[in-house]
């Protein structure tokens, strides 16, 4: 009898290698999707990091959850899949901008399929300019008021990298929430100089001789910035 218990054991545990097996042999998705979150044809600057999120969803499946599609801080996105319909579209309440134009994006995919999301942000940050003078940083830039109704804050990014965002800045966020009079825009904001003389950080960046600058504005009712592109200090 034990014997036979044996041999059983194995006989099942053969099944369950032949089964992995089998699972392992499906070919892997080869096709992409890529594209752009846009206004007016040009990329916007977003957190990146997984912050920002399209949704796919793929016709002729009874499972019907979508495949989450990040969008980086250049506002690019890429997704490896298979070929088949699907449906491209931006996640409800996630992104700078208004639920205007969530227009449904049919994609046929054969192979590598290439398509810009058109939006409508709150606002646009133009113009940036952030400079270094010895150990003080100063900044400047545009406000484009596009479909806000106000601004809660806006914030100077300093890091050691190009990866800059509101959570991620090795070496400084600085916040300045008094922005109610510029919430319609077409004016130009500057941020007070600060010294940076006795910040450690600061100080090691400008050794190591790498040091980025980014502005973020925060909009009312958004649950994210809209950024400058990453400006390079040193």
């Amino acid at each position: 009898m034990k014997t036979i218990n044996k041999i059983g054991m194995l006989l099942a545990l053969f099944a369950l290698m032949l089964t992995g097996c089998t699972k392992d042999n499906y070919d892997e998705p080869t096709s992409f999707i890529k594209g752009r979150v846009v206004y007016n044809g040009q990329a916007l600057q977003l957190r990146g990091n997984e912050a920002v999120k399209l949704q796919l969803y793929q016709r002729g499946y009874q499972k019907h959850d979508p495949v989450e599609v990040f969008v980086n801080q250049d506002g690019e996105f890429s997704v490896c899949i298979f070929d088949g319909q699907y449906q491209l579209i931006t996640r409800a309440g996630n992104g700078p901008w208004t639920s205007e134009g969530r227009d449904t994006i049919e994609i046929d995919l054969h192979g590598v399929a290439t398509q810009d999301v058109e939006v409508v942000p709150y606002y646009l940050v133009e113009d940036a300019a952030i400079t270094l003078n010895g150990n003080q940083v100063n900044a400047s830039f545009k406000i484009n008021r596009i479909a806000g109704h106000g601004i809660d804050r806006v914030m100077l990014l300093l890091g050691t990298t190009q990866y800059l965002n509101d959570a991620e800045h090795n070496v400084d966020r600085y916040d300045d929430d008094q922005m109610g009079e510029y919430a319609e825009g077409g004016q130009t904001y500057h941020f007070s100089s600060k010294d940076y003389t006795d910040h450690q950080m600061f100080q090691t960046a400008l050794i190591r001789g790498t040091l980025f600058g980014r502005i973020a504005l925060w909009p009312s009712g958004s649950d994210q910035a809209i950024y400058s592109k990453v400006i390079r200090l040193k």
